[in-house]
């Protein structure tokens, strides 16, 4: 989740948006300083808002995958390995994804690189993804270019001050036929909150952009959203789990899976979530 310029050594002592997400999800990869920011906004409305959204973000891949026969995935600004990672999914129902993660976060990159040494369906690059000509170069080289592949931009824009014009030239740059799954934080339905969020952010050296439905619908013009559309995260078709044995870990506990959404459906939710496809 970082559209940041890398730099030459990891400063433990400056939050970085990667392992604050590392540190939101529940992940190890962080350090004091993540972790206190994390707890700071741990009673704020963008923590639940990021969690959903990465779990639609899995879930759409489930759905391209077994809807739509889509076997090649880009992640931009992928932020910290977490399992169940995209690849994770997408190998689980086709042994031959393709899947390319692209992060400039340097701690990011380090373990991307570990986790990716095989097999050769798995790649890594460490791109600033606002330098559209290089993002379009590393898919180039390593998808099919002859078959459609998703495009996951997930808790990446609001990082991006001039978003809306990367977005567009992203778009620009995609082939006809390319999906895109995208998620938003948005200040529209708790606005004091979101906004003391990300001022929390920008004070931590952390650049954040809540945006309104307005520009984040014209952020998706060129695509064709699949339905419901343009909508809060966890009420993009939900998978719900079933109560039998299958679904308890033997004890009577029932296990949630990581795309089902937690969040009730009947609460409102600072995100935007769609799915959609490149028609023009």
């Amino acid at each position: 989740m970082t559209p940041i310029r890398p730099s030459i050594a990891i400063d433990p002592q400056q939050p970085s948006p990667a392992r604050l997400h590392s540190a939101f999800l529940g992940g190890k990869d962080h350090y004091e300083s993540d972790q206190a920011l994390s707890e700071a906004l741990s009673r704020s409305t963008i923590r639940p808002a990021l969690t959903e959204s990465r779990r639609f973000t899995r879930r759409a891949v489930e759905y391209l995958s077994d809807r739509h026969g889509v076997s090649q995935f880009v992640e931009l600004g992928c932020g910290l390995p977490h399992a169940p990672n995209i690849h994770d999914i997408a190998e689980q129902r086709n042994g031959t994804a393709r899947t390319l993660y692209v992060d400039s976060d340097i701690l990011a990159a380090t373990h991307g690189r570990a986790m990716l040494h095989e097999p050769p369906t798995r790649f890594f690059t460490a791109t600033d993804i606002t330098d559209t000509d290089a993002i379009r170069g590393d898919i180039t080289t390593v998808m099919d270019m002859t078959a459609p592949f998703a495009a996951c931009v997930s808790g990446t824009a609001e990082l991006i001050n001039d978003a809306p014009a990367v977005l567009a030239e992203l778009a620009h740059r995609f082939p006809i036929g390319t999906w895109l799954v995208f998620t938003h934080i948005t200040d529209e339905f708790y606005p004091d909150p979101i906004q003391a969020a990300a001022e929390t952010l920008r004070r931590a050296g952390i650049p954040y952009h809540p945006r309104g439905q307005g520009e984040i619908t014209a952020m998706l013009a060129g695509y064709e959203l699949v339905a419901p559309g343009l909508i809060v995260p966890h009420r993009w078709a939900p998978t719900l789990n079933r109560d039998d044995d299958g679904d308890r870990d033997g004890k009577g506990v029932r296990r949630l899976s990581a795309t089902a959404p937690r969040h009730r459906s009947g609460w409102d939710l600072s995100a935007y979530a769609a799915i959609g496809r490149r028609q023009q």
